[in-house]
């Protein structure tokens, strides 16, 4: 059988922000601060100002370099995504809460001129996206005193702290060695398989995250750790389709809005990356094993591994012994 183990670990070196990336992306997030803060300075400066912070990926170390894509006139397109929650925090005693619109108003018009391309309005956020596609998330919250809430444009305000859950996730990888590197290959099968069925959408990385951290099952290789993971992520949603958030607000199903149709695909689909992912372990040859991931859960970004088929347990033994097994020569030979 065939341990795809190196592959996947070379896999996870590629999909995975170096420092250089992420010092980028640092920058873009330092300067679009600066001019949101010039923006409420010069133009609300009897208003609440705003406080940033960082969340997501960013700050759990699970970001991804994402499929380079193409726009119609054939540039790159790099679809790195930075959430940078955008807070209004009040003093001790006062009130200066603003209805929803007026704050997504405000934060908007601070960023509306700062692109080439007009903002994204969301439910959650604004959306300001760069002309090499990345794109920052400015979600917007209010707290008073330890009371957090965002803004949701259509549910109103919602209790949450992004703070907290990354707290969490960086406190549960602690002991579960592999759980930063089976996110970003979840999170790398999410893009492949995206981009793959236009129609598809699977669950955000957060709700991944969410379910890999759940359902974590340590082995002594990163190849059997995501399989098994998988393999226990499927079994207990077919239990019960549910996925809770372990923080505010706690034990929250960010599944009950899933459609049946939405529900049956990415069983589906998680069904398939089990498959594969047992065949690619019952295959002898290293090259077939990996070209099975490849081909139809990963994309090219996984390593093609070498055209020879793996050593039985008795083989590696007796190789990795040598010279001991010799018979040795009769004393005084």
């Amino acid at each position: 059988m065939a341990t795809l183990n190196k592959e996947y670990i070379e896999f996870d070196k590629e999909i995975k922000l170096n420092e250089n990336k992420k010092l980028d992306l640092k920058r873009s997030r330092k300067n679009i601060r600066k001019n949101i803060q010039k923006w409420f300075k010069d133009n609300k400066p009897n208003e609440l100002q705003p406080k940033f912070h960082g969340q997501g990926s960013f700050e759990m170390n699970t970001g991804n370099n994402p499929i380079i894509e193409y726009d119609s006139d054939g540039n790159k397109i790099y679809k790195y995504d930075l959430d940078y929650g955008v807070y209004f925090i009040e003093n001790e005693g006062e009130d200066n809460k603003r209805n929803i619109d007026t704050w997504h108003d405000w934060v908007y018009q601070s960023v509306e001129n700062y692109t080439n391309q007009k903002p994204i309005r969301k439910n959650t956020c604004i959306r300001v996206v760069f002309s090499d596609g990345h794109h920052i998330d400015l979600p917007i919250y209010y707290k008073n005193g330890d009371v957090i809430e965002i803004a949701h444009r259509s549910k109103g305000w919602c209790l949450s702290d992004p703070k907290s859950f990354y707290e969490w996730f960086n406190e549960e990888k602690k002991n579960k060695n592999r759980l930063e590197s089976i996110v970003r290959c979840l999170k790398a099968w999410k893009n492949f398989r995206e981009l793959n069925n236009t129609n598809l959408k699977l669950p955000s990385g957060f709700e991944l995250t969410i379910l890999a951290t759940n359902n974590y099952v340590d082995k002594d290789n990163l190849d059997d750790s995501f399989r098994e993971t998988v393999r226990t992520v499927l079994s207990k949603l077919n239990e019960k389709f549910e996925c809770l958030r372990p923080t505010t607000p706690v034990n929250e199903n960010v599944f009950e809005t899933y459609s049946e149709t939405r529900k049956k695909d990415f069983l589906t689909t998680l069904e398939s990356l089990l498959k594969d992912c047992d065949k690619a372990k019952e295959e002898k040859n290293y090259k077939k094993a990996s070209e099975r991931l490849r081909s139809y859960q990963f994309g090219d970004r996984f390593p093609l591994g070498a055209d020879k088929d793996e050593e039985n347990q008795s083989n590696k033994l007796h190789s990795a012994l040598g010279s001991s097994l010799i018979t040795p020569k009769p004393y005084g030979y």
